[in-house]
C-alpha cells in the first residue's frame, strides 16, 4: 500500500506476526534496546578495510531488510514498514587492536545498550574493529524487527564471500532473495488453508488438561504464589521478573563433549537439539520434584525454503513444546517423544505467536504474566566460518553482546560451530538480586538459585 511518509510516495506493507512478538515487547519494556541484536564477526587475518567497507555496502545493498524502516500513522497509530532505497555509507572504523580483548567487547556492548529510535531512521548500526591478536572484523547493531539470529548469519556470510570475491577473485555469491517477497508470503497465511489446519492443531492442544509451570530455580515461587492466591491446585505460574534487566552468560562446550552429542545424534538419528532439549527438560523436572509435564517454549525460524533462507529479515515463531512423560520413561523414548512433539510444533510454526498465548489464557485463564514455560529454547546449527570455504583453517571469533535487557525468564541459544567442532550456550537471564558490591547477578547461577523463594518485581 502506498503511503507519504516525509512527502514521498513508499511501498509499505503490515507488520508480519514474528515482527510483532517484537513490538509487544517494546511495547511493556521500560527501555527500547530490549529488541537489539548486538554482534561481533572477527578473522584472524589482515583485513583490507576499504575493500571490507565496500562488501559491507554491497551486502546491505543486496539485503532489503537491513534498509527496512518503520512508520507510525499519525492518523490511525497503524505500523507499517518499508525499504529504504540503497545509499553508499562510510561505515566507521576502530582500532583496537592494542586494548586488552575484554576491554574491547565492553565497549561493543555499550554500543549494544544503545537504543535505536524505532520509528526515526535506520535500524542497524556497522562498525569495522581491530581486535586484539591479529582479529579483524566487523561490529554489527540491528534492531530484532529487521534481523534474526538465522538473518545475521546468512548477513555474515554473503559479506565475507563478497570480501574473498574482491580479494582474492573467489567466485562472486549468488543474489540474496527479497524480504518483500517473504513479507507478502507471510500476508497470504492469513485466512489460508495453511493457517486452518494450524490453527486445528493448535486448538486440540489447547483442548488438553491445563499445563504445568515448572520454574527453573524448583518450585518456590509457585508455592508461595499459590500461597497468595489461595489456591493449592493453582498450575500457571509468572515470569520471575518484569524488570527487563539481563546479562549473557556464554559457556562454550568443550569440543570433546560437543563431539559425543554429535556422535550420540547421528547414532539415534535424533536432531543435536532434541538432545539438548532432553537435558532441559529433565533439569526442569529434576528441580520441581520429578514434575511430569514439562513445557519449554521453543523458537522455530521457519526458514525451509531458498526464499526464506536469504531474505534476511525475522522469521522466528516461538510457540510451547509440552510433553508429559512418567519418570520410568528412557533416555532414548524421552527423546524420541520430544522429537515427535518437536515435529508437530514444526510442521505447524506459522501459527501467530500473539494469537496462540492469547488463546491460551483465554482457554486456562490467569493473570497478566501467566506462563506455563520458564525456559526458551533456540538452536543454531552453523556459523560463518564453516560456510566461506576460503575462510577454512583461519581464526574465527563470533561474539554475540548483550543489550543489558532481557525480556524473557530464561533464554538458552545453542550455537553449534562445525568449522570448531564445538558448541556454545548463550544463557540470557534477567537480572534483579544484588551481590554484597551492589552488583546485579543473574537470577539462576550454575544450577543454585540466587533468588529468594519469592520477592516482588523492583
Amino acid at each position: 500500500m502506498e503511503k507519504i511518509i516525509g512527502g514521498i510516495k513508499r511501498d509499505c506493507y503490515p507488520l508480519t506476526q514474528a515482527q510483532l512478538v517484537h513490538m509487544y515487547t517494546l511495547k511493556f519494556s521500560p527501555s527500547d534496546e530490549v529488541v537489539n541484536i548486538g554482534t561481533g564477526q572477527y578473522f584472524q587475518k589482515e583485513m583490507n578495510v576499504a575493500a571490507l567497507r565496500e562488501a559491507l555496502n554491497r551486502a546491505v545493498e543486496r539485503c532489503e531488510s537491513m534498509r527496512l524502516r518503520l512508520w507510525r500513522d499519525p492518523e490511525t497509530n497503524e505500523i507499517w514498514q518499508y525499504v529504504m532505497p540503497y545509499e553508499n555509507q562510510y561505515f566507521e572504523y576502530y582500532d583496537f587492536s592494542a586494548w586488552k580483548e575484554e576491554k574491547a567487547h565492553e565497549v561493543m556492548q555499550k554500543w549494544t545498550s544503545q537504543p535505536f529510535d524505532t520509528f526515526r531512521g535506520a535500524l542497524s548500526r556497522i562498525v569495522i574493529v581491530s581486535m586484539p591478536d591479529g582479529y579483524n572484523g566487523y561490529y554489527l547493531n540491528v534492531h530484532h524487527v529487521c534481523m534474526d539470529s538465522a538473518s545475521v548469519i546468512a548477513f555474515t556470510k554473503d559479506v565475507m564471500q563478497i570480501y574473498c570475491y574482491l580479494m582474492y577473485d573467489m567466485p562472486y555469491p549468488s543474489p540474496m532473495t527479497s524480504y518483500i517477497d517473504s513479507v507478502k508470503k507471510d500476508l497470504e497465511y492469513e485466512g489460508s488453508k495453511r493457517q486452518k489446519k494450524d490453527m486445528d492443531f493448535w486448538h486440540a492442544e489447547l483442548a488438553k488438561d491445563e499445563p504445568m509451570f515448572t520454574d527453573f530455580t524448583g518450585p518456590g515461587r509457585q508455592q508461595t504464589l499459590r500461597q497468595e492466591k489461595g489456591n493449592p491446585d493453582l498450575r500457571w505460574g509468572l515470569l520471575p521478573t518484569k524488570d527487563s534487566a539481563g546479562n549473557t552468560i556464554v559457556y562454550p562446550l568443550d569440543v570433546d563433549s560437543t563431539n559425543k552429542i554429535i556422535d550420540f545424534a547421528n547414532e539415534h538419528d535424533i536432531p543435536v537439539s532434541v538432545v539438548i532439549l532432553h537435558a532441559i527438560r529433565t533439569v526442569l523436572s529434576k528441580f520441581n520434584n520429578n514434575e511430569k509435564d514439562i513445557t519449554i517454549r521453543d523458537f522455530i525460524s521457519r526458514r525451509s525454503t531458498i526464499l526464506h533462507k536469504k531474505c534476511g529479515g525475522v522469521r522466528m515463531h516461538c510457540l510451547p513444546l509440552r510433553t508429559i512423560m512418567d519418570t520410568d520413561t528412557t533416555v532414548l523414548e524421552s527423546m524420541r517423544i520430544i522429537n515427535e512433539q518437536q515435529q508437530k510444533v514444526f510442521m505447524h510454526a506459522d501459527y501467530s505467536t500473539m494469537r496462540y498465548y492469547y488463546e491460551e489464557r483465554v482457554r486456562y485463564g490467569g493473570d497478566d504474566g501467566a506462563t506455563y514455560h520458564s525456559i526458551s529454547f533456540t538452536y543454531q546449527p552453523a556459523s560463518a566460518k564453516s560456510l566461506v570455504p576460503y575462510l577454512k583453517g583461519i581464526g574465527f571469533k563470533s561474539r554475540w553482546y548483550s543489550s543489558g535487557r532481557q525480556p524473557q525468564p530464561f533464554y538458552i541459544t545453542a550455537m553449534h560451530r562445525p568449522g570448531r567442532r564445538r558448541t556454545e550456550f548463550l544463557f540470557r537471564l534477567p537480572v534483579r538480586e544484588r551481590n554484597a558490591r551492589g552488583d546485579r547477578v543473574p537470577l539462576l547461577l550454575y544450577g543454585q538459585s540466587a533468588v529468594p523463594q519469592h520477592r516482588k518485581p523492583r
